[in-house]
């Protein structure tokens, strides 16, 4: 956990207090709950406190800034993650030894994710559900999916127990609002894309991550996978064209060059 919350201080050109933070035992985990008084007890200046604080809005989705009541149509990657073979696992370690290394996954699993500027949806049983590109967008909100998932297989393969994954991963148009009652309303976003990722999940087998060709098409060559035809997904009307995902090539520069369409030189 120190090496990730040493990666995002670096990427916001704060690696001067990264040895304040793990000596305070600060995880990525525990940044949403972070206030600027305890910014201040760290010991950090007031430029500093203010970046961590306005990073920090995107880690925890800070959905009262970052997104309003109104239900509007995003472009998004929807990430599922579940435990395989769960139900006996559970079975052999106990109800108390169960409830421990769920909250163990849940911390690596929102780890990758909120490292990769990803949001969490929620937690279900064993499985966390995980958005890119809303509240907060980026650019390249398919890859920082795909590298979240492969830090997921790995974090949770370094458990004790170790753990297996199965991982499903869409992209494609959502409607992300505040949704709920009036003594609860939380960000979410609705659709058939979130089907199709839980969908993806279990055809995924343990250490697999599937997902859409629209992942594929978008990464290109930056994405090796291994292309699985047309599957029949429950809920939807049109089979999806899945691939296996590999590996993300290089440090995620580049770009995929495609023809301009309706335009001339």
């Amino acid at each position: 956990m120190a090496d990730d919350i040493k990666q995002w201080l670096i990427d916001l050109d704060l690696g001067k207090y990264v040895d304040v933070f793990v000596e305070n035992e600060v995880t990525i985990p525990d940044l949403p709950a972070i206030t600027e008084a305890d910014l201040r007890e760290l010991g950090l200046p007031l430029g500093p406190r203010k970046r961590v604080l306005q990073a920090m809005k995107s880690l925890s989705g800070d959905i009262s800034n970052g997104a309003g009541e109104e239900a509007e149509r995003r472009q998004v990657t929807i990430l599922f993650a579940d435990i395989s073979g769960f139900t006996a696992l559970a079975e052999r370690l106990g109800s108390e030894a169960t409830h421990e290394m769920l909250n163990a996954f849940f911390a690596v699993t929102d780890a990758a994710v909120l490292r990769y500027g990803g949001t969490i949806d929620k937690h279900i049983g064993d499985a966390v559900m995980a958005i890119f590109g809303a509240p907060v967008a980026h650019t390249n909100d398919p890859e920082r999916a795909i590298r979240a998932a492969s830090d997921l297989h790995d974090a949770a393969a370094a458990m004790t127990p170790p753990l297996s994954v199965h991982i499903g991963i869409a992209s494609g148009q959502v409607v992300a609002s505040r949704m709920g009652s009036a003594e609860h309303r939380a960000y979410t976003v609705t659709g058939d894309l979130v089907n199709l990722a839980s969908r993806l999940t279990d055809l995924a087998g343990p250490g697999e991550t599937y997902a859409s060709a629209a992942i594929t098409r978008t990464l290109g060559d930056r994405v090796q996978g291994d292309p699985l035809g047309q599957k029949a997904i429950a809920g939807l009307p049109e089979p999806v064209e899945v691939w296996r995902i590999g590996v993300m090539a290089g440090g995620g520069e580049g770009f995929v060059a495609t023809a301009f369409v309706g335009r001339v030189e």
